[in-house]
């Protein structure tokens, strides 16, 4: 099977589960809505013409790589946490967020070298508190976005390192490619940072 072949079935598999937050504009996966669009697009752009350029094969990888493990951790905490209760959920979407930015930077650790287990500790002691929120059907204090963007800074700062988000990334693809309605495009880092600000204030 090729990714494209493996990208169907992952949809078919999962059609009503992805088809449900998307048409009920979940807050869960609205950071990341410009992921989808692309990958969808390219991926329909494959099928009715067969071929993609070099840029469009690393870009349908990555991101399909990167909403594979968004939805296999959300669907994870609508199964386990919040029994399958989507309204539930949505309570705790601003705190599920923090924590997919949580996974997001620790894999992004992971990938240097440079990093030892001590440098990232930090994030993965915050991925617990607001794990624990979540087990407590709590959201997580705004003074953790705030934390999570100190802990970041000094860990990618030292190190000479600057992280572009998948979604900010993702964004400007989809921006490229036109896949935006006016009412579709969320751009979730504004408020995360307005999160940040209010936190300071």
């Amino acid at each position: 099977m090729d990714i494209y072949t493996d990208y169907a079935n992952w949809k078919f598999e999962n059609y009503d589960f992805i088809h449900t937050l998307l048409y009920n504009k979940s807050k869960t996966v609205s950071r990341f809505t410009s992921v989808i669009l692309v990958v969808d697009y390219l991926y329909n752009k494959y099928v009715n013409t067969k071929k993609l350029t070099s840029d469009e094969e690393v870009f349908f990888s990555t991101g399909f790589d990167y909403i594979y493990d968004q939805f296999h951790l959300i669907t994870t905490l609508y199964e386990y946490k919040f029994n399958k209760d989507l309204n539930e959920m949505e309570k705790y979407s601003k705190t599920i967020n923090l924590l997919l930015y949580i996974n997001e930077f620790q894999a992004e650790a992971l990938e240097h070298k440079s990093f030892i287990k001590n440098d990232i500790a930090p994030l993965d002691k915050l991925e617990d508190m607001v794990n624990e929120c979540l087990d407590k059907k709590q959201n997580a204090p705004d003074e953790y976005f705030g934390m999570l963007n100190d802990i970041t800074d000094k860990l990618f700062e030292q190190n000479n390192i600057e992280v572009t988000t998948i979604e900010q990334i993702f964004n400007e693809i989809a921006i490229e490619y036109d896949l935006f309605d006016d009412e579709d495009e969320l751009d979730f880092n504004e408020i995360f940072n307005k999160q940040i600000e209010l936190n300071r204030k």
